[in-house]
């Protein structure tokens, strides 16, 4: 028996942050990061609770790639204020940190036989990117590792897609989220753990950041395409969250953790090779041949369809000005072939190898790493 989760609740388009209106709540914890506070975003949200008489407790202490520890300060100060809705803004690092102190807030309490508050708990992202908003995963960095968890009490009630919260994200962020969408999508279609639902969602998403990425990241303040990349976000965002990922993520996990990488940049910079990686298998050999012949590409024969999306990857990429190899990211050579087998043994430490399409062993993963560079 498989499961398709479709919580949570969406709301997307102009104005669908009014749907806060709708709530009956009275103690809200917002957590977010202090460039939210400082350019009066949060504004948005607070002003709107103050409204409806609400308390309201903010948390911006995170910074990108939340920590541990700063996942252990805002559970003692969610514990303090009690909320009864909690309220994620930002992009994915304060979404990841809210996700984490609500679960290990939440273990804790199930540790000691404890009786967990029921919480409203609303997430609205500021990028088009990591599809936070709808899915049960959550990365932490710890002692310089990241770490991906997953679990259903992290999974948010309602996600809130409204388009004027990315009206003025600049070019390279819309570039290196817009590529992790794309990332999202594809590891997503070529799961083991993929089935009829997950794969529509993901090609859906697919043929949209083909179609508008590029224009959304020339023509930022083009309305419709900045609308289309939130929901291609979103629908990969369900689509992984239901068949999990692949090596491309936890690949960039570990250089991005290593290296300080920006997440979706590490993801677009690996993809295309790791895609012929993938498709040295039948199943995935023929899940790129399905995905190139949906964005409509011409193949000569079976098995081209990973060649020619990697090639069109990259091809993205150049009018991005998104680097193609790790040597780009002015990662050291030396500390890189370096770090190879710590590297690798993270790899197989991350949730996202499970259902990677192709299995593989030390010495296969470890000539991928290095034709990275």
């Amino acid at each position: 028996m498989d499961l398709f989760q479709v919580k949570p609740r969406i709301y997307y388009g102009k104005n669908s942050l009014k749907s806060l209106k709708e709530l009956d709540i009275s103690r809200v914890f917002i957590v977010t990061d202090e460039n939210m506070v400082r350019l009066k975003v949060v504004n948005n949200i607070t002003d709107i609770l103050n409204k409806m008489n609400v308390e309201i407790k903010i948390f911006s202490n995170i910074k990108p790639d939340p920590t541990d520890e700063e996942i252990i300060e805002g559970m003692i100060e969610l514990n303090k204020f009690d909320p009864d809705c909690i309220i994620a803004i930002g992009g994915g690092s304060p979404i990841d940190a809210c996700k984490g102190i609500i679960y290990f807030t939440n273990k804790i309490k199930q540790a000691l036989n404890e009786e967990t508050k029921k919480q409203i708990f609303i997430v609205i992202p500021t990028t088009s990117g990591t599809g936070s908003e709808v899915t049960t995963y959550s990365v932490i960095t710890s002692e310089g590792r990241k770490i991906a968890i997953s679990d259903e009490e992290m999974l948010p009630h309602i996600a809130i897609l409204d388009p004027e919260f990315i009206r003025t994200l600049p070019p390279q962020i819309i570039a290196d989220t817009g590529m992790d969408v794309l990332t999202h999508a594809v590891e997503a279609y070529v799961s083991l753990k993929a089935n009829m639902f997950t794969s529509s969602l993901a090609l859906g998403a697919i043929k949209t950041v083909f179609t508008d990425l590029v224009s959304n990241y020339e023509n930022p303040e083009l309305e419709s395409e900045r609308i289309n990349m939130q929901l291609a976000s979103c629908m990969a965002g369900i689509a992984f969250s239901n068949s999990s990922l692949g090596i491309n993520h936890s690949i960039a996990h570990a250089i991005g953790a290593k290296y300080h990488i920006p997440h979706g940049r590490a993801n677009a910079v690996i993809m295309p090779k790791v895609i012929l990686f993938n498709s040295k298998v039948e199943g995935a050999r023929k899940a790129y041949d399905e995905i190139a012949k949906a964005l409509e590409f011409s193949l000569k024969r079976e098995g081209e369809g990973a060649e020619i999306l990697a090639k069109a990857i990259d091809l993205r990429k150049a009018k991005m000005g998104i680097p193609m190899n790790l040597e780009d990211l002015k990662i050291s050579k030396e500390q890189y072939f370096n770090d190879l087998e710590d590297i690798i043994d993270l790899i197989y430490k991350d949730i996202a190898t499970e259902y990677n399409p192709r299995k593989f062993n030390r010495n296969e993963i470890r000539e991928l790493l290095e034709t990275l560079y």
